[in-house]
């Protein structure tokens, strides 16, 4: 009997052992994959750092850009209105009135004339227009009274334009004959 039990425990003893080996060897891989998951878990931590800065970042440009555009188009907007109190105003230009309405006239004339030139001052308009029609601005602003009354040969008021819209091209008769 003591023979026996000693033989089993011997025999366990060694299966004893292989199993600590094994799960010895078990742990050493485990210990490997925790540093590895440990190194992937830094890095994951890196990356959304950075992510997050690239945001930031990403967000600060946006906010910059849509200050640029926004500023942009409310300049825009404000040449466009510069503009049109001009179109007004010279839609009337060359056209016979009474001398008080004519200076009112003249006066418009002026006061869109500064509003023009502020206007075509800035970059974003001198881009935008063609150079001949920029051409015909910049004298309209160094001589308004070119364009006024008598004195604007050669242009016609659209009032000039209603009544004969086919210029020099006009028949002289509408009877027939």
């Amino acid at each position: 009997w003591c023979e026996d039990t000693m033989g089993r425990k011997a025999n366990d003893i060694s299966e004893d052992k292989k199993v600590i080996e094994e799960e010895q060897a078990r742990i050493l891989k485990l210990k490997a994959e925790l540093g590895s998951n440990g190194a992937n878990v830094e890095q994951t931590k890196r990356d959304i750092a950075a992510n997050l800065e690239a945001q930031r970042d990403a967000t600060g440009v946006r906010d910059k850009e849509y200050g640029e555009y926004s500023a942009e188009k409310t300049e825009s907007e404000q040449c466009a209105g510069a503009l049109e109190a001009a179109v007004k105003v010279l839609a009337g230009a060359g056209e016979k009135k009474k001398a008080f309405l004519e200076t009112m006239q003249e006066a418009q004339v002026l006061s869109v004339v500064d509003g023009v030139r502020s206007v075509v001052a800035r970059p974003a308009v001198t881009k935008a227009m063609a150079a001949k029609d920029l051409q015909m601005v910049e004298r309209f602003i160094q001589h308004p009274e070119d364009f006024m009354g008598s004195r604007a040969g050669g242009f016609l008021s659209a009032v000039q334009i209603a009544n004969n819209p086919f210029g020099d091209y006009a028949p002289q008769s509408t009877q027939i004959q």
